[in-house]
């Protein structure tokens, strides 16, 4: 199994700069054919659950799990739809279990670490701007185009 275009460049772009970050990678995780097993029956337990949230038989489909949940698109609704709506049902195929493995494990734990991420930084931003002095402060706020005496939030 390959985890394809984890494209995440605006983040990566922000931690490293421009001009050191590739336009996009592929990254990719071997799994034997029990992981692959065990993927399938955990993807038929989430689409299951999803189904049952809107009322619906565990086995439902995609466009009926997008009805239900009136998401953007009806019944028609793309897989970014469903996903941006919380119902995504994956298919049991090898480019599901690769979705699945993108977007419900691979996406949210690199975003709550991002998140993680920037959340120290800011915090180290504001001990170094809590022990700035005045005209330090200031130089910096008008250098960013700000008025002197800015308050970055800290």
């Amino acid at each position: 199994m390959t985890i394809r275009s984890l494209s995440l460049a605006a983040v990566a772009v922000l931690a490293l700069g421009a001009a050191s970050v590739p336009a996009q990678e592929v990254y990719s995780l071997p799994a034997g054919r029990g992981n692959v097993a065990t993927l399938s029956v955990v993807i038929a337990g989430q689409n299951g659950d999803i189904c049952q949230r809107w009322n619906l038989a565990r086995t439902c489909t995609q466009a009926q799990v997008c009805a239900a949940a009136a998401a953007p698109g009806g019944s028609s609704c793309t897989a970014t739809q469903a996903r941006t709506a919380g119902v995504r049902i994956y298919a049991i195929t090898q480019a599901g279990r690769e979705e699945f493995v993108t977007f419900a494990i691979a996406l949210p734990r690199f975003l709550e670490m991002v998140s993680s991420q920037q959340s120290e930084e800011r915090r180290a931003f504001c001990e170094g701007w809590a022990a700035a002095s005045v005209s330090t402060r200031n130089t910096f706020c008008t250098t960013i185009g700000l008025a002197s005496g800015c308050n970055p939030g800290c």
